[in-house]
């Protein structure tokens, strides 16, 4: 009776770490939409501060587990469509994120759990009107709480600042008219900075 049991007992041992690999997610899917706010830019023609219109924005971020913890690397990125006002009228501004980084926990336990995230990238601003993108440096920080429904599916909540660098001498969204260079819209400052809040629900396997 006692070599019986100490099988069993061993094969118990040997078979719990695996079921609990099996049982948790190493890849995440978390789509979200959000609303965004902040970001200045200058006028070219009058010097007068323009600002970025608040808008919603909606994105994805893709996330790989690394290390025992629950650590995730993070591939992010979110998309806003918004507009700039000026007394000519207004012009179409979509600005975009694309940011790789990663998630720490700072309170895995309980019912709410809250993390850390950032990450570096690119912004690339995009106006209408024939005018050409623009594509600066950017770093990104969020907080954010988790609300777990079941192992494989989350509920999030995110706050996160952009800040992108930019060359204040340099001119952007410039457009060729007529063979002659013009550009309408250039950095007020050497940073451009927006917040953003987002909900999200996050897909585990």
């Amino acid at each position: 009776m006692i070599r019986p049991t100490l099988l069993l007992l061993a094969t118990s041992l040997l078979l719990s770490p695996l079921a609990q690999a099996a049982d948790r997610t190493n890849f995440q899917v978390a789509p979200f939409g959000g609303f965004r706010m902040g970001g200045s830019l200058e006028d070219a023609e009058t010097g007068d501060s323009r600002d970025i219109e608040e808008a919603a924005s909606f994105g994805v971020a893709l996330e790989f587990r690394y290390g025992a913890e629950d650590r995730w690397w993070q591939l992010w990125y979110s998309r806003q469509g918004s507009e700039i006002r000026s007394p000519d009228g207004t012009l179409d501004l979509d600005v975009e994120y694309l940011h790789f980084g990663g998630t720490v926990p700072i309170n895995d336990e309980g019912r709410v759990q809250s993390y850390l995230a950032g990450g570096l990238g690119a912004t690339r601003l995009s106006p209408g009107d024939g005018f050409d993108d623009s594509v600066e440096f950017s770093g990104s920080l969020a907080l954010g709480l988790a609300v777990p429904v079941s192992k494989r599916v989350a509920l999030r909540f995110e706050a996160r600042g952009y800040l992108t660098v930019v060359d204040a001498e340099s001119s952007i969204f410039c457009s060729s008219i007529y063979g002659e260079g013009a550009c309408r819209i250039v950095a007020s400052g050497s940073t451009l900075f927006q917040a953003e809040l987002t909900a999200a629900i996050a897909f585990g396997f």
